[in-house]
């Protein structure tokens, strides 16, 4: 054994647990019981709200309950205002627009097109260039297999000072009826 003394040499087993092992599973330690803390503020905060906001709920639906007869009569007249106006949105207005550009030709302009949101129409205001030029304008559009009914509503010459301002000496008012597939 001196040998092994005059050489400085320790053969014994060195301990698993170091200082810096230890420091990290204290360290790993608070951490999770920190985060398990956390974890149960946040639950009873959540918890806290879903009170909340089914408390509002009831108080809503017992407000809703208790509308006087005036404002309970006029819901449905405030529902179909709003199933109108959906209805009047999920008209095609951009094909019909595009159609009615189709027929346009330099002969005849628009300038005016009013939608009519309870139906599939479209009254539309222009001039052309003789009353021949707008029967063509009309012809084109019922040759268009997209529009269901074209209907000329009216037709004057324009006196020869306003043909000048606008163009074309002949005004016209058609309405048109697009073909629902």
């Amino acid at each position: 054994m001196e040998e092994g003394t005059a050489l400085n040499m320790d053969f014994a087993p060195r301990a698993a647990w170091r200082m810096t092992h230890v420091m990290f599973l204290l360290a790993g330690a608070l951490g999770c019981a920190h985060a398990l803390w956390q974890r149960h503020v946040l639950l009873q905060d959540r918890s806290a709200l879903v009170t909340q906001v089914e408390a509002q709920a009831e108080a809503q639906q017992r407000a809703v309950r208790h509308l006087s007869p005036q404002a309970q009569a006029a819901r449905p007249e405030a529902r179909a205002e709003v199933e109108r106006l959906a209805a009047g949105l999920q008209r095609p207005w951009q094909p019909m627009l595009n159609a009615l550009q189709i027929a346009i030709r330099n002969d005849a302009s628009v300038t005016r097109v009013q939608p009519e949101a309870d139906a599939f129409r479209l009254r539309i205001a222009g001039q052309a260039d003789s009353s021949k030029a707008f029967l063509d304008f009309v012809q084109r559009l019922q040759d268009d297999a997209s529009w269901q009914s074209v209907e000329p509503l009216s037709e004057s010459r324009q006196p020869q000072p306003e043909a000048a301002a606008g163009g074309k000496p002949v005004s016209f008012l058609l309405a048109v009826e697009w073909r629902q597939r």
